[in-house]
């Protein structure tokens, strides 16, 4: 399932753009988020406590910056997760830039292309992007948060 997001967020695209790579720390920005580690092959290792729909998924998974232009603002991750107990998981190829907008604001917009297995390929694509949508909504704030705590 191919997705398109953006948000804004209140700060200047340099800042924001330092923030989001900083992806230990934002990643804590995503409702459910834990438990963030980085490997030693630079991978970051993640749990992700969520509810989709009649699904409660406890996804355990990684994170890995396959190509990141400073100077662009761009980036491009590739990110796993799976849940034993339920049977499903997800990979999802992840495009992400930060675009300076009006007002010192920044526009962050994510691309993504994602595959779901197992049980939670079954829900549907609905259901999914309602979760998806919901879940940007709560990071773009959490995210705005972050970078007015650093201002």
């Amino acid at each position: 399932m191919k997705m398109e997001n953006r948000c804004t967020v209140p700060a200047d695209a340099d800042t924001t753009w330092t923030a989001v790579m900083d992806i230990p720390r934002t990643a804590t920005c995503v409702p459910g988020i834990g438990d963030v580690t980085v490997d030693d092959d630079g991978k970051f290792g993640a749990v992700m406590r969520v509810r989709v729909g009649p699904i409660s998924l406890n996804l355990s998974g990684t994170i890995q910056v396959l190509e990141q232009d400073n100077e662009a603002r761009e980036a491009r991750f590739v990110v796993e997760a799976a849940d034993r107990r339920v049977g499903g998981g997800v990979k999802s190829d992840v495009e992400m830039r930060a675009v300076a907008s009006e007002g010192g604001a920044t526009e962050l917009v994510i691309l993504s292309d994602t595959t779901f297995m197992g049980r939670l390929g079954e829900l549907g694509q609905p259901i999914i992007r309602r979760k998806a949508n919901t879940t940007l909504e709560d990071f773009a704030r959490n995210l705005a948060n972050l970078v007015n705590e650093r201002g």
